[in-house]
């Protein structure tokens, strides 16, 4: 019965720990979704000036606050929070990668983001991302354990 208990309560510490990182992946992901909404123009615009984005710019204007949406819902239901983390991850790496462009290519560029995000350089922004790609990581690993826990906890 004791080890059952430790399986248990090692499981449990698990899962909380993945409900705080994707509790504050969801409250990034719902921000930045809104704060594009909320200022659509200036958002586009930024793409626009992109160049990289800005043949796509209309497009990725309407498509990226939705997918965020999505982003926010799969980490909000429990049975699809793994596939909200992987899309946290992929979506967090894709724009570090478009930041570390930026900066090599277009540094001068401003930032769509809103409010105390708008403030940090585009390094610190990098760094700021690379904290919610380590949370996305170790969100994914803890989950996978805690359901490997679960499954191999003995009788």
């Amino acid at each position: 019965m004791k080890h059952f208990l430790k399986y248990q309560n090692k499981g449990l510490k698990h899962i909380i720990i993945t409900d705080l990182i994707s509790g504050l992946l969801l409250l990034l992901f719902l921000y930045t979704s809104l704060s594009k909404f909320a200022d659509h123009e200036t958002f586009k615009n930024v793409l626009l000036a992109s160049p990289l984005l800005s043949p796509l710019a209309d497009l990725i204007a309407w498509v990226l606050p939705f997918i965020e949406i999505v982003i926010v819902v799969l980490l909000f239901i429990p049975a699809f929070r793994l596939k909200g983390l992987y899309a946290s991850l992929i979506t967090i790496l894709l724009f570090t990668l478009y930041l570390i462009y930026m900066i090599l290519f277009t540094p001068n560029l401003p930032c769509s983001c809103g409010g105390v995000i708008q403030l940090l350089t585009w390094p610190q922004h990098i760094v700021f991302n690379l904290f919610f790609i380590f949370l996305s990581v170790i969100g994914i690993l803890f989950y996978r354990r805690a359901k490997n826990l679960k499954s191999s906890a003995p009788p």
